[in-house]
């Protein structure tokens, strides 16, 4: 009896029960503060690409945007005129400079009001860089308030009409284009795993060596997890799983 035990030991030595799992499990969470005014609790259980999970209240940032982007073409308009006054102010200040029937006083009016432009000129181009940050900000906001994915989506969190804040967990998504196999293999028992052939209930498999911790797990303290990766099988399916 002892024989036939240990001769049991022996065949499933390689042997391994795991579950199939999606290969990778994404929390999309909010980047912004905001009112929901659109949440598709119609996408779970369902896979989709770029669908729109959550609409966060944008109207104001719009409102902006459009205020921030008349503004630019305003300030663009103004800096090219300015850019021409500044040209003749400048001309004019040169040719006075060189001319010994004016007075210091005369060529130093001309200064100031020269450098008086430039200034004006400076000031309208630092205006126009702060809108186009802006600019670039407002959009950056209104894009983060529409909150999209792709993949298997799992459960959308958040409803219509609550206040999201940043960080705050909207929908569980999961990648199904790959499936994932998680199995913990004993310290003695890793060398060489990656050159090994996965069965998978006893069958050949196109499952590969993902991963390798190289440190023993927490809950299996004399094992490395190992993550195999593949496609053919069904997610929640436990398998039987050999190395060979």
């Amino acid at each position: 009896m002892k024989k036939t035990l240990f001769l049991l030991a022996g065949l499933f030595l390689y042997a391994y029960e795991a579950k199939v799992e999606p290969f990778d499990i994404y929390k999309i969470k909010s980047s912004v503060s905001g009112s929901v005014v659109t949440a598709n609790k119609n996408l779970e259980a369902k896979h989709v690409k770029s669908a729109l999970i959550a609409q966060i209240d944008n109207v104001q940032n719009r409102i902006d945007l459009q205020n921030a982007v008349d503004q630019e073409k305003i300030l663009k308009e103004e800096i090219k005129n300015q850019e021409e006054i500044v040209k003749r102010k400048k001309d004019v200040y040169y040719k006075y400079k060189n001319l010994k029937t004016k007075s210091q006083t005369q060529k130093d009016l001309k200064f100031y009001d020269y450098m008086g432009a430039l200034n004006q000129l400076l000031n309208l181009r630092s205006q126009l860089k702060n809108t186009q940050a802006n600019i670039k900000r407002l959009k950056d906001i209104i894009s983060k308030k529409s909150i999209k994915a792709s993949g298997y989506v799992y459960k959308v969190y958040i409803n219509k009409r609550d206040y999201v804040m940043p960080g705050q967990v909207v929908a569980d998504v999961y990648d199904t284009s790959k499936e994932k196999i998680t199995i913990f293999i004993p310290v003695e028992k890793i060398e060489g795993i990656k050159n090994k052939t996965v069965y998978i209930n006893g069958k050949k498999s196109d499952f590969k060596v993902y991963k390798i911790w190289s440190v023993p797990d927490s809950e299996y303290v004399t094992s490395y997890r190992v993550d195999l990766v593949g496609n053919g099988l069904k997610f929640g399916e436990i398998v039987k799983v050999e190395l060979k």
